[in-house]
């Protein structure tokens, strides 16, 4: 009799264990974004990532984590429920049909940056004017301004869509485009751990913003959002202090 209810107690642990691992939340990863985010063999790392980690563990939600190739394929990933969560997302009308915001955990900050020496400018259109091209991470987004031009008949051939991080610093050491526009934590990367101290930061602000998680409707109850934002609320002096280590990183 102790035997079988030692099997029996024992099934029921293997099967909660099995149920509490298909209702962890999925959060997708952009492989190669450093320092903000990276997917390789050893797993996920980087900023965003441990300010994530964070979060989830304080709302005591169960979660695992999805490589993406690319920022592109995020919200077409978390439409077909390959994930449910999106790590810093910027607000726009258009992505609130994928899910809800959280309250914002972190605010990015994008910049011009190039080998040449900053100077005051206007607006972008001031360098698309004279044919310079301009490195962006795929699907990401970097403002009204930006988007506008993109999407502008004259100069959208100007603007080069990059998988990775690297692949936006290699094209632009190699002078096969002009500008970048990444995040100020991407750029003291650029300078400080891949040595490229050649690059200059220009002053113009592309686009400040709050960054957010973007919790899927099909996987998010009101209970769960409620948890993760009262998370964020808690632990902001841990998240601050996560972002200032990753400032000062050599």
């Amino acid at each position: 009799m102790r035997r079988f209810t030692f099997v029996l107690s024992f099934a029921c642990l293997i099967f909660s264990e099995a149920l509490l691992a298909q209702n962890c939340k999925k959060i997708g990863v952009v492989a190669s974004w450093p320092p903000l985010t990276v997917f390789d063999s050893a797993g996920a790392t980087g900023l965003d990532v441990e300010i994530v980690q964070a979060i989830f563990d304080q709302a005591g939600l169960c979660y695992k984590f999805v490589r993406l190739p690319s920022s592109a394929r995020t919200f077409e990933e978390m439409g077909k429920g390959v994930i449910d969560v999106s790590t810093m997302t910027s607000f726009t009308i258009e992505r609130q049909k994928y899910g809800v915001f959280s309250k914002s955990y972190r605010d990015e900050k994008m910049r011009l940056i190039s080998l040449s020496h900053p100077r005051p400018i206007q607006n972008l259109k001031t360098l698309l004017r004279k044919d310079l091209t301009i490195g962006l991470s795929i699907g990401s987004y970097y403002g009204e301004e930006l988007n506008k031009l993109i999407q502008h008949q004259k100069y959208k051939e100007q603007f080069v869509s990059l998988a990775s991080a690297n692949s936006r610093i290699s094209m632009l050491v190699k002078n096969r485009v002009d500008f970048i526009i990444d995040d100020l934590f991407s750029a003291h990367y650029y300078e400080n751990e891949l040595g490229h101290d050649n690059i200059k930061i220009w002053p113009y602000v592309v686009h400040d913003n709050p960054v957010h998680l973007l919790l899927s409707h099909k996987s998010f109850t009101q209970s769960d959002i409620k948890k993760i934002n009262t998370a964020i609320i808690e632990i902001q002096p841990k998240i601050d202090s996560v972002i200032k280590e990753y400032l000062i990183k050599k």
